[in-house]
């Protein structure tokens, strides 16, 4: 008899865990909440053939949703606590928002600010997701421009002197005192070589040597 009661007692005892295993799990989905927004595509896009490519994903894929063809989303069986949803595509680049869920299913979302996570800015709920712009996946190539050659450090070099020596006679034509101070100025002399002989033994090979004229005395006469 004795044996009959153990077994009896061990039997009711696991039916007790798994009743209470169900009741936790029912308590456990009767607490998930959904997370519902819309996409704002450009105006030249369709959301109907965009969709087919495009996911809703809540902290990097521990949630997945869709999005419908009219440009709407729901991720359902959400618990509570916070996430990072994100729209993951091809085309275009979605700024992240963050999604506050709490145990009474009260929904707050504000904008991701990783760099001052205390700054909260709230946002509207359902979520509106608008496109950043289409996603560039190669640095675009540099293009030759005028204003990178005019602010060149040569060009400037030899641009602002000359500005300065055709400017300068117009500001000293209208003061006296400095356009004599200027012609008071002694200037360096600096012996600047000849072009034209410096081209000439450049192009031309070594200069002829000058003979010498030779002259006879003249007592002397030929014989």
């Amino acid at each position: 008899m004795k044996s009959v009661e153990l077994i009896f007692l061990i039997t009711s005892l696991i039916l007790l865990c798994e009743a209470s295993e169900e009741l936790g799990k029912v308590e456990q989905t009767s607490t998930l909440f959904s997370v519902e927004g819309e996409i704002a595509l450009p105006q030249t896009s369709n959301c109907a053939k965009w969709t087919s490519t495009a996911r809703v994903h809540l902290n990097h894929g521990q949630h997945v949703g869709f999005i419908r063809q009219d440009c709407t989303f729901r991720v359902d069986f959400v618990p509570s606590g916070t996430y990072i949803v994100q729209i993951e595509n091809t085309e275009y680049v979605f700024e992240p928002i963050r999604v506050d869920i709490t145990s009474k299913g009260k929904m707050r979302a504000r904008k991701l600010t990783i760099l001052q996570p205390n700054n909260v800015n709230t946002l509207p709920y359902p979520l509106r997701l608008s496109s950043r712009g289409p996603a560039r996946y190669f640095r675009k190539r540099e293009e030759w421009r005028i204003t990178d050659m005019l602010f060149s450090p040569m060009v400037l070099m030899l641009v602002v002197p000359l500005v300065v020596m055709l400017i300068l006679p117009k500001m000293t034509a209208n003061d006296p005192e400095l356009k004599r101070e200027m012609e008071n100025m002694q200037m360096p002399k600096v012996d600047m070589p000849d072009v034209g002989e410096m081209m000439a033994n450049f192009f031309g090979g070594p200069a002829p040597s000058k003979k010498k004229a030779v002259t006879g005395s003249s007592g002397q006469r030929r014989k």
